[in-house]
């Protein structure tokens, strides 16, 4: 026998495919490599010079798109009833096998032999292969023709020469942050090094046009948009375009800058400028501008936290809430009624009475009175402690109860009272070692961490964020945020913490109350972080005494 199909080499294209091996030769064909040589002639149908797939009775040539639409006549759909080639016939190897075009048939739901997951086959199964699901499929592992290297790619993309996923997003990335003049910005290289490091090139290429911070970062090389920050806060602040912010930041093509005071000012600059009274504009402005922005409290990193920024803009919302009830009401600043601002304040009278009070310092609303101060609530502590240890417990010893983030996050919060808004900020400086032991500074004095606490704490941070903020990552937080060189947003903490069943604000009430009635204010206060006022204040609440411990204390100081 002349030839035989079997598994191996062409020797034209050098593929590993089956072949039609000529031992006459002894060298085997693959199908496409004798396509490309096989002879042309001219169909009988569409008169077009073409490779013959079939002939007619009298020994004429028809192409493959005309013998395609010979056969269509008699290939009816059963799904959708159009007339088209088929992908499945009616009494095939399934039992249920139905005459359905292409566009109807679907792969069958099957067992995937990589994932175990019942899903339709996207690789069918072959005597030496399971079938395989969308998910688990992978592209071939080749040697890349530009790198050497082997890895997933694809055989005929340079030219027909193999090419691996990493070489063609390098090269997509290269000619998508070329600008005008053929270079690459240099304040752009860093950002191009992150990209093209990326640990799935191949998704970055399926996603390349869909990525919106993307396709602005393309129009920042190509000089279409300023490289500024002002450019980006001109733009719709979605988080496409504060994920790129934050990664320009990070590479150093943008000067750092405190975001949450960036955000608060164009957030004032924005509510002020809806105000179309001049005179309430000009107030309005400076109470937001001067009385709450330029007085917001930062944080040890000299920046103004989130929960600072959330409060300032809802103290500037129910500033410019107020103002439109005097406009609707047909009031102005000094002829306001008593009667109008008591059915205002009944509401809300803790938010909405600061901005009373900053008007009435300001010499406004002279014909009204204000009620005095309201004497502060017992704090709200309605978690039963018994179920809160017992949560404490599971979140400690067992692995599958959450992540170690949210299990990190909320045995702080359950145990040492701490606030999430001080959680997200803590630095791998914070941890110290010595002699075996874990300690963590929430306050003046560093707190001995129990077991196994401390190894949650010590495995932090044990996420990254995604894409080519994974790589400009800032490493000293502990739990670090989607965007380059930031860390987790409090809100985003608090979401995950109340999916585990911690209540913020309760749970933390309930845990001071547990601290302070077993120990001293004093060293209350310095290892979790609180003024000695405040834990003074819970040890009154919690019913605990400390006067022999003081009296103690200052008896074993004397000589």
């Amino acid at each position: 026998m002349a030839n035989t199909i079997v598994e191996g080499t062409c020797f034209r294209c050098g593929r590993i495919k089956t072949l039609r091996w000529n031992y006459a030769q002894d060298r085997g064909e693959c199908r496409a490599c004798r396509a490309h040589r096989a002879p042309q002639e001219t169909c009988t149908v569409c008169g077009r010079q073409h490779r013959v797939n079939a002939r007619t009775d009298d020994g004429g040539a028809i192409c493959v798109t005309c013998y395609a639409r010979s056969r269509r006549a008699e290939d009816t759909c059963e799904e959708c009833g159009v007339v088209d080639p088929l992908a499945t016939r009616a009494g095939g190897k399934r039992e249920d096998a139905r005459n359905l075009c292409g566009r109807c048939y679907r792969n069958p739901r099957r067992p995937c032999g990589v994932c175990g997951r019942i899903k339709r086959v996207a690789l069918k199964a072959t005597a030496t292969s399971p079938d395989v699901c969308p998910t688990c499929y992978q592209a071939p592992v080749i040697d890349c023709s530009i790198c050497g290297q082997q890895a997933l790619g694809r055989r005929t993309t340079n030219h027909g020469r193999p090419r691996c996923f990493a070489c063609q997003a390098a090269q997509q990335i290269d000619a998508a942050l070329t600008g005008p003049d053929g270079m690459i910005r240099p304040e752009l290289k860093p950002v191009r090094d992150a990209l093209t490091e990326h640990e799935r090139p191949r998704s970055l290429l399926s996603n390349w046009h869909d990525l919106a911070s993307l396709r602005l970062l393309t129009s920042i090389a190509q000089g279409q948009v300023e490289l500024s920050h002002d450019a980006l806060d001109a733009r719709p602040q979605v988080f496409s375009v504060s994920y790129l912010s934050a990664l320009l930041v990070a590479a150093g093509a943008l000067p750092p800058r405190d975001e949450n005071a960036a955000r608060l000012h164009r957030y004032a600059a924005e509510v002020v400028a809806q105000v179309n009274d001049p005179e309430m504009r000009g107030v309005l402005t400076r109470y937001a501008r001067w009385h709450l922005v330029g007085r917001a409290q930062t944080d040890r990193h000299d920046r103004i936290a989130p929960n600072v920024a959330a409060r300032c803009r809802g103290d500037i919302d129910s500033a410019r809430a107020f103002l439109d009830y005097l406009i609707s009401g047909g009031c102005d600043l000094d002829d306001c009624p008593q009667a109008h601002l008591d059915a205002w304040i009944t509401t809300d009278r803790g938010r909405r009475l600061a901005f009373i009070r900053w008007l009435k310092r300001g010499g406004y609303l002279r014909r009204v009175w204000l009620p005095g101060p309201v004497p502060a609530k017992h704090p709200a502590h309605d978690v039963d402690p018994e179920e809160q240890l017992a949560l404490v417990r599971r979140l400690l010893h067992e692995p599958g109860s959450a992540s170690v983030e949210d299990r990190a996050a909320a045995c702080l919060i359950l145990l040492y009272a701490q606030p999430v808004a001080k959680i997200v900020r803590l630095t791998v400086e914070d941890i110290q070692m010595g002699d075996g032991e874990t300690f963590l500074r929430l306050g003046p004095e560093p707190v001995l961490l129990i077991p196994p606490l401390d190894e949650l704490v010590t495995a932090l941070p044990a996420a990254q964020p995604f894409g080519a903020a994974s790589k400009l990552a800032d490493s000293r937080w502990l739990f670090i945020g989607k965007n380059a060189g930031t860390h987790l947003h409090p809100a985003s903490l608090m979401r995950r913490m109340h999916r585990l069943g911690v209540t913020s604000r309760a749970s933390r009430n309930t845990a001071l109350l547990r601290l302070a009635s077993t120990t001293p204010p004093a060293v209350f206060a310095s290892l979790v972080g609180v003024s000695i006022g405040t834990a003074t204040r819970w040890g009154g609440l919690a019913g605990a005494s400390w006067s022999s411990y003081a009296a103690t204390r200052r008896s074993q100081a004397r000589p």
